[in-house]
């Protein structure tokens, strides 16, 4: 692994650290409101794949490849966390912390397939 790449992981990985703090607050916040795990996390997975895209092709990176590299990766596998994070409200108030630690799972694996895609991209 060369410099830049190694620069561009450690970055990367610092996004996918602070968006899995970030969204799973976010998502500890709302876990009263039904559907809005949903909304935060669907959020937070778009902004971070467009910014990890930015680390890895620069910054004429745009939204509609960060679309693009989405579908590629096969994002949708992750539907079924975000289903278990709302099935946790059926639960009511004794689902809700079961939220916190599913966002952070679901958040965590998003960015580290992110991460993958990008560096198999520049692979020989």
């Amino acid at each position: 692994m060369n410099r830049n790449r190694s620069e561009k992981r450690r970055v990367a990985t610092n996004w996918v650290n602070g968006y899995t703090a970030t969204g799973t607050a976010l998502v500890i916040a709302v876990c009263h409101i039904p559907g809005m795990a949903t909304g935060v996390c669907v959020t937070i997975e778009g902004i971070l794949c467009f910014q990890i895209g930015k680390i890895y092709r620069g910054s004429d990176y745009s939204m509609e490849d960060a679309a693009a590299a989405a579908a590629s990766i096969g994002l949708a596998s992750l539907v079924g966390t975000i289903v278990a994070i709302e099935a946790a409200a059926l639960l009511g108030p004794l689902g809700w912390p079961i939220k916190g630690p599913l966002t952070a799972g679901l958040i965590k694996t998003l960015g580290e397939l992110v991460i993958k895609y990008y560096e198999s991209m520049d692979d020989p």
